[in-house]
């Protein structure tokens, strides 16, 4: 292994281990403390309960550990909430010799520190909130940084800073709440992901109905800490968007559930400007390379519409969710091509768990299992099995940038409520790409991912 990496990996693995530490100090000064055990819990859920329930300085500052490190101050107008996530991925990709042509590295056994996340929340004065989000295994990623401000009359929320855009179910959801490893090939390729901008959402018909809308400035991803003013003032254009969704059936706390949404987004670009181009693209349903299948290149274009159509359908453990996707571009040097692409997946909780609903924003949270995995007990926590089947068309008029379909079977493990593993089997099918030439190239992909979140 390069030198270099393997100093890499140390130290990101460094990180990690000096987060923990961090967070378990306060146990271990409690535990010192509070020796005398308790009776008929065994050593785990004694740890788990004094862990919860933390102590309090002289200041009347109360500390204490549950789903990551907590602080609260006196009164509880303060409080401040330190977690992070973890992902792991390795896999094995093969692929035929149309695609190994294209791309010389993309076959092999693989592996990818997806994301290393530390993440810094809380609110004040109850109304007010904010989030600061880190990604060290992405260059130093700001994923979210913003402070929002709830219960304004009619407005509901408003928020300020880094954050997504209100448009699509998969791309709005958390990355840990997402059946699959990765998002579906239209997604990737048409969400336009974190912006620095306004978002206002709020909810209505007892919260059968969510709409959420913004206006942001198009930066992109905050990848260099150091030089996050400079995206700021050379941004390449701005959006406005909106996302609403409807539950016309909800029962038995979202067991029994109906959901549809509609999402648009308008971007305004300086088709003058050299970065200030257009380009979309998908990865085959992973990271453990960098090879896009379908890529359309840059290109011009002065403004561009997007087009969002979702459905899904919740009964006990079994779940169907789809989306359609349309991309309109202003763009005469290349013909004003049209692009879109679609997705659908099913998935079954093996165990009777069901997807949890989050009715304030319209998306699905991750499954809770109805008991943890412990060695002992006999617990064996959530097990859930998926199939998704995506198409993305990145062909038209004078862009060919190729069409790809993915099948994909996934199967989940939720350990706990913190932990999963997971793995996706993909089947990629490329074709009718320029540059490189692709035609009829097929790739298998086999990966697997350890998650855990606080």
């Amino acid at each position: 292994m390069d030198e270099k990496i393997f100093g890499k990996i140390w130290r990101r693995v460094g990180i990690v281990l000096v987060f923990l530490c961090l967070l378990l100090f306060p146990a271990g000064t409690l535990l010192a403390e509070n020796p005398a055990p308790q009776s008929g819990l065994t050593l785990y859920e004694r740890l788990k309960k004094d862990l919860e329930k933390g102590f309090v300085d002289p200041i009347g500052f109360h500390y204490y550990f549950k789903d990551g490190f907590r602080t609260e101050s006196p009164g509880g107008d303060l409080k401040i909430k330190i977690g992070g996530e973890v992902r792991v991925d390795g896999g094995y990709i093969g692929a035929n010799e149309t695609l190994k042509s294209a791309f010389t590295d993309l076959t092999g056994w693989k592996w990818d520190l997806r994301e290393l996340e530390l993440r810094l929340s809380g609110s004040f004065y109850e109304n007010w909130k904010f989030l600061f989000d880190t990604d060290f295994a992405n260059v130093r990623e700001i994923k979210d940084i913003w402070v929002s401000y709830g219960k304004i009359p009619y407005l509901g929320n408003a928020k300020f800073g880094h954050t997504k855009e209100p448009i699509s179910l998969e791309g709005f959801m958390s990355n840990a709440d997402r059946t699959f490893m990765e998002l579906a090939l239209p997604v990737e390729a048409f969400y336009p992901g974190r912006n620095v901008g306004v978002l206002c959402w709020n909810t209505a018909l007892e919260e059968r109905l969510t709409w959420a809308a913004g206006y942001f400035l198009i930066t992109g991803s905050f990848s260099d800490v150091s030089n996050a003013t400079d995206y700021l003032s050379n941004a390449y254009g701005s959006a406005a968007s909106f996302r609403v969704t409807g539950l016309p059936r909800y029962e038995d706390d979202g067991k029994d559930l109906l959901h549809f949404g509609f999402s648009y987004s308008h971007q305004f670009r300086d088709e003058t400007r050299t970065d200030s181009q257009l380009k979309l693209r998908a990865h085959p349903e992973t990271r453990l390379t960098n090879d896009t299948f379908v890529n359309t290149g840059q290109f011009y274009t002065e403004a561009a519409d997007f087009f969002d159509y979702e459905a899904a359908m919740v009964r006990g453990p079994l779940s169907v969710q789809g989306e359609l996707f349309q991309m309109f571009t202003n763009a005469e040097s290349v013909g004003d091509p049209r692009f879109w692409g679609a997705y659908v997946y099913g998935s079954y909780c093996l165990t009777g768990e069901h997807r949890e609903y989050d009715r304030s924003k319209g998306i699905f949270k991750s499954v809770t299992p109805r008991e943890d995995f412990h060695f002992t007990t006999g617990g064996w926590g959530a097990l859930e099995a998926a199939l998704r089947l995506s198409y993305v068309d990145l062909n038209s008029r004078d862009i060919q940038g190729g069409t790809e379909i993915d099948f994909t079977a996934g199967f989940n493990w939720y350990l706990n409520g913190n932990t999963r593993v997971m793995f996706n089997y993909v089947h990629a099918y490329a074709m009718d790409r320029d540059e490189p030439p692709i035609d009829g190239g097929r790739a298998n992909i086999f990966q697997m991912r350890f998650q855990f979140k606080l």
